[in-house]
Order: C-alpha cells, then structure tokens, then sequence
C-alpha cells in the first residue's frame, strides 16, 4: 500500500473531511476531488483507490499535495469508506462517490445549519441527477425533503412512503458516524441504507438544508442499485432488518411499525421471484402486527398485500396476471 500524505494544510484541524472512495472510476474521479478542492469552505480531502486498473489512480495522483490518498486491493466501497474514516481527522463526515459532484457551496451551506443544530443532528440536501453528455435533472421533490425533530422520524417516513438519500446529501458528525458503527463490508446492496438507517436511528435532528444541493450521476447498467440478484436481495433484506431492529429498539408505536412494515414489504415485492425473502417479509408481518395498505407499494399491488399479506398477495398478483 502506498499513500501520499497533505504536506500543507491552511487550517491545522479541518472541521469537515471528504472521503471519496475510487473504483475505476478514470473519467469522473477528478471532477469529484476538483468540486471539494472548489468548497468554500476548505476541507480535508481522503480518496481511497480501491485497485483500480483502469487509469483511475494517475487521475488522483495528480493532486499530490491537495490531498490525502492511499491504494490498495480491491475490497469493495464499504471497506474503502471505512479506510477514508480511519484515516480523516475531521469533525464531519462527507461522503462522495468518485463520479459525482459537490456543488461549490454545500459543505458551508450544511455546517452553518449544524452549527445552530443540538449535537448530534445531521443535516441532508436535495439531489439532481446528472448525466453523462452534461444535462442536469432538475429537483425532484419528495415528501420527506423537510427537516425533523429527530432523524428516526426522518427513517420512518422513507420507509412508509418509499425511498432513499444517496450518499452525497449527508453531513454527519465524527461522533455519531463512530457511535452507530462502521460501514458493513459484509452488504452487497442497501450498503448506503443499512449505514445511514443506523445513523438516523441514532441521530438527533435531521436538518434538511434546501439551500445547498448535491449531483448524483444517473446510474450506469451494472451498478449496485440495479442488482437484483439472490445475494442482492439477502443483502437488502438483511439491511432491512439490521435497521428495523433499531428501530424497534427506541420505538414500538404504531408510527414505528407501520413504516417498517411498508418497507418490509416493498422489499418483498421488488424480489418476489425468490420464495425464501417473501416468506421472511412474511414472518416480520406477523412480528409487526399491523394492518395497513402499505403506500410504498404500487398501487395495483398496495390492495391485495393490504388485504391478504405480502405472500398470499403475491401468489393471487401472479394468478390474476397469468
């Protein structure tokens, strides 16, 4: 392993450190380590090269001296993350995948919200999908982009209605990314959720800073949000129930499960195909004791699951189909 250390700093503790994990990644990599170098607010810049063969470690090797970067053997972007967090020094944590881009003043924008904030709280921003040929999506507002009093209200209103923060609108204190745990390297899918699920589960406010905003390229054929394989789905049930845990753990109310059971569910139904995660869903049905037409589901299935469960649904989904 080989690593090329900061030879000058102009601050001497920086308040925020970026970590961009590299995975052959050669034609975006240097914009994203461009777009820190270019936050008005100075931070520490970590990029961890994940054995890339395709050219990806000259493009980082040509900011000696701006940055901190160290390469190794390929052992997936969850190990790569918590090699960056081992090695920062910051008091936040940001974040940033090799082919996406920080807009100049987001890490300002946020630490001046968290700066006001009670410790612990962590703050989020919107997100525009960006494209390879250069066209930027505009916002696509969602019904949980608004701030909480705590980040597991946050959680619980994803997962009743469905969705997800990429991994770039986060800001999130040293403390709190260390007290709920690292990334886990055993994931294949869900890596992000599982993390940032423990985090909100454990977190304080969640500030959503509607001033500042991330680019999150669109993602390509083969990335790990399109995987539907078996593993994949094990993986994101196991996710699922890593954080359902925590959740429970803090809260047992009807709020509480009836997210968990929409998320249950929705990830049920997005891997239908394999007979031993529905019967798993099914299980946690029964566990959570709710009744409800669970909104993240389509809505062609949100009646019948409602009615009958998430394995007798399916089953009368694909006769009515056939």
């Amino acid at each position: 392993m080989r690593r090329s250390l900061i030879s000058e700093y102009p601050y001497s503790q920086p308040d925020v450190s970026v970590i961009i994990p590299c995975y052959n990644k050669c034609a975006y990599v240097a914009a994203a380590i461009e777009s820190v170098l270019a936050q008005s607010h100075p931070c520490e810049v970590i990029v961890i090269d994940d054995g890339s063969t395709d050219g990806s470690l000259d493009e980082v090797r040509r900011f000696d001296g701006r940055v901190t970067w160290t390469t190794g053997p390929n052992r997936g972007g969850c190990a790569a993350r918590n090699t960056g967090v081992e090695m920062s020094s910051g008091t936040y944590l940001q974040f940033l995948d090799a082919d996406d881009i920080l807009p100049p003043d987001k890490i300002a924008r946020q630490l001046a919200a968290l700066r006001e904030a009670p410790e612990g709280s962590v703050a989020l921003c919107p997100w525009r999908f960006l494209h390879d040929d250069g066209r930027i999506d505009a916002p696509a507002p969602r019904l949980y982009w608004k701030s909480y009093g705590t980040g597991i209200e946050l959680l619980l209103d994803i997962w009743l209605f469905g969705g997800f923060f990429p991994t770039n609108p986060w800001l999130v204190p040293r403390a709190l990314a260390l007290a709920s745990g690292p990334w886990n390297t055993a994931l294949t899918a869900d890596q992000d959720g599982e993390y940032f699920g423990r985090i909100l589960a454990l977190s304080g406010p969640a500030l959503f800073c509607a001033d500042a905003d991330v680019l999150y390229r669109s993602p390509p054929e083969g990335a790990v949000s399109r995987n539907i394989s078996h593993r994949a789905g094990a993986s994101r049930m196991h996710a699922f129930e890593v954080v359902a845990n925590r959740i429970l753990e803090r809260r047992t109310d009807y709020a509480a499960r009836r997210a968990c059971l929409s998320r249950v569910r929705k990830t049920a139904y997005a891997l239908r195909k394999f007979d031993d995660i529905v019967a798993e869903a099914a299980a946690w049905e029964k566990r959570l004791s709710v009744f409800d037409f669970s909104p993240s589901l389509p809505p062609a299935a949100r009646g019948l699951i409602g009615l009958l469960g998430v394995r007798r649904g399916l089953k009368v989904r694909a006769l009515l189909k056939a």
